[in-house]
């Protein structure tokens, strides 16, 4: 479908001016724009791998707690503080379930 085609039934005179001049897309402007296409999904695909990699690297190095965990950080703590944040997280969980009982009983 041309430019033509889509707008027989619309005066010239209506038309903004830059749809009057635009007479599409030559081929090699059509390769060259696929080509662009093409190198940005690659390049993203690229970096998502490269993440990918990166994260996995530092779980073979610090194990599962690098996920939860920036690098920098894995590598200082110790299993004190792994009870420690434990220990905070189920006193703050079991405060949450202590108020949803708390609701639910009035």
């Amino acid at each position: 479908m041309t430019m033509s085609d889509t707008n027989t039934n619309i005066p010239e005179a209506a038309l903004p001016e830059e749809s009057r001049e635009w007479q599409g897309m030559t081929l090699e402007q059509l390769r060259r724009a696929r080509a662009k296409a093409l190198v940005r999904r690659e390049v993203g695909r690229a970096t998502i791998q490269y993440n990918l990699d990166n994260v996995k690297d530092n779980v073979e190095n610090n194990g599962i707690r690098a996920l939860m965990f920036s690098p920098n950080t894995v590598s200082h703590l110790k299993t004190a503080d792994y009870v420690l944040l434990g220990f905070k997280l189920t006193r703050w969980l079991m405060g949450l379930r202590s108020n949803n009982r708390r609701r639910r009983r009035r």
